[in-house]
C-alpha cells in the first residue's frame, strides 16, 4: 500500500498491491498551509503518484479544498494529466464538497470530473502579495497575467468556453453549484452527495473573500473548530534599572546610530515613536538580518518592505524559502488541449525566468 497521511488524514494515497484502482484524497490546502503546517506539496505528492504499483490502472481522486498554491496546483495537475496521457491509466475526478481556486486546477486533469450534487467550485484571477516599489508592483501584475494565461489553459483540458469566456468567469470571481460546474465544463456528470468532515481552518476559508450569500452556509459547514492564534499582548513599557521607564533616545543619537547603520530613513520613525535606544538597537539589528537574508534569497528588493511593514525575522525566513523554492525549483507546463482530439498545443510558464527577466529590467531601469 502507498499511503501518506497526516495525524488529521486530510490527505492520503491508499493502493493495494494487487489492485488496479488508487483512491487520492486531497481534503486539504494546496501546497504549504501556513496556518497549520499541512497542506498537499506538489514534490510530496509526485514522489508518492510515482510510487504507485503498476498493476494501477485508476486514479480515483477525492477532492475537498479551499485552494492555495497555483504553483503546486498545476504542477499536481500535470502530474495527473500525465498518467493518463503518458501511462495509460483513467483518472477520476469526485468534488465531494469544494474545489475553490488552486484546487479547481487540480480536479482539470481529470479524464471524468464527478461534482457532488451539493458540491461547490470556485474560480478566480490568481493573486499575490508584493512588498516593494511601485516598479515591482507592476512587474508582479505582469507575471499575473502570465499565470492567469496557464491557468486558463488548464481549464482548456475540460471546458468548451473559449478563453475569453473562462478568463470573464475569474475576473467576476465566479462561484458555481453542481450544474453550473457542468455547464460550463469544469465538471462532466453529477454525482449524489458524500458525507464530509469539517475541518478548514477559518482563516483559510477567509482567504477565498467573499462568498455569494446562497452558498455560505455549505462553506460554513466546513470550516473546523480551529481559531486563529490570540495576537499577542501589548509589550509593556521599557522599565530602567531604578524601576523607572526608560527615557527615549535623544533624536541627535538616533540619527547618529541609523546613520552608522546605513538606515538614516528610519530615524524619523523612532524619533517619532519616542523610542527607546534598546528598542532603536533591536529595530536596527533585525534590519540588518532582514537586509542580509533578502541578499542571500537574490530578492534584496523585498528587504524594505519587509522592515517598514514590521514583519518578524522568522517570518521572512519562511516567506523566502517558500518563494525561492517556487522560483528556482519549480517548473509549470501547463498543457493548452482545449479540443477533443487533444491537439498537441502546449503553453510553459517558467516562473524562474520570469523573475531573471524582472530583475534583469529592474536593472536596466536602474543603471
Amino acid at each position: 500500500m502507498a499511503h501518506r497521511a497526516d495525524s488529521r488524514q486530510w490527505y492520503r494515497i491508499e493502493a493495494k498491491a494487487d489492485s488496479d484502482l488508487a483512491d487520492v484524497y486531497i481534503y486539504d490546502t494546496i501546497g504549504e498551509d501556513w496556518w497549520t503546517g499541512g497542506g498537499v506539496t506538489a514534490k510530496g505528492f509526485l514522489d508518492e503518484l510515482n510510487a504507485l504499483p503498476e498493476t494501477v490502472k485508476t486514479i480515483r481522486v477525492h477532492v475537498n479544498s479551499p485552494g492555495g498554491s497555483v504553483f503546486d496546483a498545476v504542477a499536481i495537475a500535470n502530474s495527473l494529466r500525465a498518467q493518463s496521457t503518458e501511462k495509460g491509466r483513467t483518472v477520476e475526478m469526485r468534488i465531494e464538497a469544494l474545489a475553490a481556486s488552486a484546487a479547481s486546477i487540480v480536479t482539470s486533469a481529470g479524464d471524468r470530473i464527478k461534482i457532488a450534487n451539493n458540491a461547490l467550485m470556485m474560480v478566480h484571477n490568481p493573486l499575490a502579495i508584493v512588498i516593494g516599489q511601485a516598479k515591482d508592483m507592476r512587474e508582479m501584475a505582469e507575471t499575473l497575467d502570465t499565470v492567469r494565461d496557464a491557468i486558463v489553459a488548464t481549464y482548456r483540458w475540460i471546458s468548451k468556453l473559449s478563453p475569453e469566456e473562462i478568463q470573464a468567469l475569474m475576473d467576476a470571481t465566479t462561484w458555481m453549484d453542481a450544474e453550473e460546474a457542468v455547464k460550463n465544463g469544469f465538471a462532466t456528470e453529477v454525482m449524489e452527495p458524500v458525507a464530509v468532515a469539517a475541518h478548514f481552518d477559518p482563516r483559510s476559508v477567509k482567504a477565498l473573500g467573499e462568498i455569494p450569500e446562497r452558498y455560505r452556509d455549505r462553506v460554513s459547514a466546513l470550516v473546523g473548530t480551529a481559531e486563529p492564534a490570540s495576537p499577542s499582548p501589548p509589550a509593556a513599557p521599557a522599565i530602567g534599572a531604578e524601576g523607572h521607564p526608560t527615557p527615549p533616545m535623544e533624536p541627535a543619537a538616533v540619527v547618529k546610530a541609523c546613520t552608522a547603520a546605513g538606515c538614516l530613513d528610519f530615524a524619523d520613525g523612532f524619533i517619532e515613536a519616542k523610542a527607546t535606544s534598546d528598542e532603536v538597537t533591536a529595530r536596527i539589528q533585525r534590519a540588518k538580518e532582514i537586509r542580509g537574508l533578502c541578499a542571500l534569497a537574490k530578492c534584496p528588493e523585498l528587504a524594505d518592505g519587509y522592515i517598514h511593514a514590521d514583519v518578524p525575522v522568522d517570518v521572512v525566513k519562511g516567506h523566502l524559502a517558500t518563494l525561492t523554492a517556487k522560483l528556482d525549483k519549480m517548473e509549470i507546463d501547463a498543457h493548452l488541449q482545449p479540443d477533443a482530439d487533444r491537439s498537441a498545443q502546449r503553453a510553459r510558464l517558467n516562473p524562474s525566468a520570469i523573475y531573471a527577466e524582472r530583475h534583469a529590467r529592474a536593472g536596466q531601469r536602474g543603471a
